[in-house]
């Protein structure tokens, strides 16, 4: 399991959140049943890599100033432009009870007619933290108009639960759109006074 390590944060102003993350700090907060909420400093870089290496829907263990913690990323919050990390929220878990939580739909391959479609981006599940599937991948090779695939096509990993009903559609292949009549007349206004500007050149 990845660890992250963090500091206690005791200045938690406005104007201190600011310098931490000038200083290349990303402020938080881990809370749980059994622990008082902490606020805490985390090494944004160390923080963003290991979200490179798993999706946030999987247990980390958080070790602040010595104390290790098994917790989950229940919030980010990234700057709307940059992307970088300006708040996480942790919650404790206990790694032996079974939790709720979310796992990603997507898609490879491209089908043989048609765009396919994500009707659901993410399903829930019920299952042990250890055994949170990263997330369900779906090849629709060969798929033509008109297939679905539902929430009983998945591939669910023994232990895991899925809180959705089987006949729910996750996937559709849809036929391709065809442009519009406007879409049409804009391109062909466009080709015109392209074809006049060259004309002038």
């Amino acid at each position: 399991m990845e660890a992250i390590q963090a500091q206690v944060r005791n200045q938690t102003t406005g104007n201190s959140v600011r310098m931490l993350r000038r200083e290349g700090w990303v402020p938080g907060v881990v809370y749980g049943s059994d622990v008082t909420s902490q606020s805490i400093q985390i090494n944004g870089r160390e923080l963003d890599a290991a979200l490179r290496q798993q999706t946030t829907n999987k247990p980390f263990r958080l070790v602040v100033d010595g104390t290790t913690h098994d917790v989950m990323v229940n919030e980010l919050q990234r700057h709307p432009v940059m992307g970088n990390i300006l708040h996480a929220d942790f919650k404790k878990i206990n790694m032996n009870e079974k939790i709720h939580t979310s796992v990603p739909v997507l898609m490879t391959g491209d089908p043989e007619l048609g765009v396919a479609t994500l009707v659901r981006h993410n399903v829930d599940v019920h299952c042990l933290p250890g055994n949170i599937p990263e997330s369900f991948l779906v090849n629709v090779d060969g798929f033509n108009i008109g297939d679905v695939v539902l929430a009983a096509d998945l591939e669910v990993p023994a232990g895991v639960e899925l809180l959705v009903e089987p006949t729910e559609v996750l996937i559709s292949v849809l036929p391709v759109k065809a442009k519009s009549e406007e879409s049409i007349e804009a391109e062909q206004e466009a080709e015109a006074v392209a074809e006049k500007a060259a004309a002038t050149e």
